[in-house]
């Protein structure tokens, strides 16, 4: 127990920790300083499986150090695809448009080769990783819903970005069959059930986070509205008198003219 907290959970807290520092700009050490913490952090949490391998906590390392790849190279995709196009500010050549799109497919095939191949991230057990039961889902799922969303957006808000918007919609197909075969195919170490009955928990969980975010932005903006209620009309001032008029009357007359 003590040597899980001191070796995995602790990394886990230099990382926020880290990051914090990191975005000092007063202090080039403390900004050094915050880099090193998150990336030893990083380092010690994926070395987990090594370091407390008896901890069922360390399921999160292992984790970790086998969707680091795919993920990286999914976001970049979809960052090169996202402002390759018409975009204020941070713009990229088109050519990055290319690049995108093959990050995005080379991470897609990776998760694919990790779903259906012997790249599926097994515990040492032989038991399936239970953090990836979770992950794979709840990630296509996320993936899918953020490209479409993104691209119906660009064509409302955007300007020239039909290009870019493609793309995006081709993203949140190719998540979504991913999903949808995943859910009919049995891969080497899970079956189509097994798929089918951890993508309905993904989907209630991230309905769950829809909903409770709703109602949170809701209640906040009750409690606003009901103090803003409860507070008193401010005084009205009286109105200017005769005398201040004049005096006002006549250093803007003064400015007018020139005088001092």
């Amino acid at each position: 127990m003590l040597k899980a907290a001191i070796l995995l959970w602790l990394p886990v807290a230099l990382i926020p920790l880290g990051i914090w520092y990191s975005q000092s700009r007063k202090l080039p050490l403390k900004k050094n300083l915050g880099r090193f913490l998150s990336l030893l952090g990083l380092v010690m949490i994926l070395a987990s499986p090594w370091t407390v391998p008896n901890s069922p906590s360390s399921a999160l390392g292992h984790l970790l150090g086998f969707i680091i790849g795919p993920s990286i190279l999914i976001s970049l995709g979809l960052y090169k695809m996202a402002y390759s196009g018409n975009v204020p500010v941070g713009r990229l050549s088109k050519n990055e448009t290319i690049i995108g799109v093959i990050f995005f497919f080379v991470g897609i095939i990776w998760l694919s080769l990790m779903h259906w191949w012997e790249l599926t991230p097994t515990m040492s057990t032989g038991e399936v990783n239970p953090y990836w039961l979770i992950f794979m889902p709840t990630f296509l799922i996320s993936l899918t819903s953020i490209s479409l969303a993104a691209a119906f957006s660009m064509l409302i808000f955007g300007d020239n970005r039909g290009s870019e918007s493609k793309t995006l919609f081709l993203t949140s197909a190719l998540s979504f069959s991913f999903l949808f075969i995943s859910m009919n195919l049995d891969s080497t170490n899970l079956t189509a059930e097994k798929s089918r009955e951890f993508i309905w928990f993904s989907i209630a969980d991230l309905f769950g986070i829809l909903i409770g975010s709703i109602l949170s932005i809701i209640s906040f903006a009750v409690v606003i509205y009901i103090y803003e209620r409860s507070l008193n009309d401010p005084n009205n001032i009286e109105p200017p008198k005769e005398k201040e008029l004049a005096i006002v009357s006549e250093v803007i007359s003064n400015n007018l003219v020139g005088d001092e």
